[in-house]
């Protein structure tokens, strides 16, 4: 196996938690400015993404336990890692981002689809080609 200068907890981290190359960006942003909060809206300009993906993957990152926070009722997002070890993880990644862009981004695109997902996909409905 080729070393890819990736470290392992930042690997498990991508594993776990990131699943778009937006999203991480979207944390790399609010891991920048860990004094601001982003509205949706706003964060959609920086990265400049569709508005109506920014909230929806914002929260799932949250979910995901990512050091991201929803500032509730503002609606807005922040970053706030839980643990030091998170913030070093999160450090980390931001610092091979930097460095190894492509590395990072085919790990992304290296990850199983969910189970969920391959569920999902199992009953969308597809046009037959030889019908048309």
């Amino acid at each position: 196996m080729v070393d890819d200068g990736i470290p392992e907890r930042v690997k498990a981290f991508l594993a776990e938690r990131i699943d778009s190359v937006v999203q991480l960006e979207a944390l790399l942003l609010l891991h920048a400015s860990p004094d601001a909060a982003f509205s949706p809206d706003a964060l959609a300009h920086e990265l400049r993404i569709d508005p109506a993906w920014a909230e929806p993957n914002l929260r799932r990152l949250a979910a995901h336990k990512a050091p991201v926070v929803v500032e509730e009722p503002a609606g807005s997002f922040r970053y706030g890692a839980v643990t030091a070890d998170l913030a070093a993880t999160v450090d980390e990644l931001a610092a091979c981002y930097a460095a190894r862009r492509v590395s990072v981004i085919g790990l992304i695109f290296s990850k199983p689809p969910s189970p969920l997902q391959h569920f999902a996909d199992a009953f969308r409905i597809r046009k037959d080609k030889a019908g048309g």
